[in-house]
């Protein structure tokens, strides 16, 4: 009546963060759809995330060490583009990466 309510999700810049490229019909995709892939993506992201975060703890090889560094970032980034899109669950997966990578200076 007033605004007041579930906010509006923008579905199409939702499942350009996913898709990366534009969908023609973005209203076809579900919001549940979209949160489960969303879910899906950051699981990945933050396993990439800890993977390497550990192998930049234990690695003596420095190119290593900065490649992994590097790989972080990236998949940091990637879980930031999905970020306005979260529920709690999904803010916490982000949190634990970016807690992962404080471990290790790499935020």
């Amino acid at each position: 009546m007033f605004g007041f309510g579930k906010k509006k999700i923008d579905k199409g810049a939702w499942a350009e963060a996913i898709y990366g490229k534009k969908l023609k019909n973005p209203e076809k995709e579900s919001e549940e759809q979209l949160s489960v892939l969303t879910t899906g993506m950051l699981m990945q992201h933050h396993r990439i995330i800890l993977d390497s975060v550990r192998l930049v703890h234990t690695t003596k090889n420095s190119d290593t060490r900065a490649g992994r560094a590097e790989l972080c970032h990236k998949h940091y980034q990637e879980m930031l583009k999905l970020k306005p899109f979260c529920n709690k669950e999904q803010l916490d997966i982000i949190r634990n990466a970016e807690d992962a990578m404080k471990g290790v200076k790499l935020l």
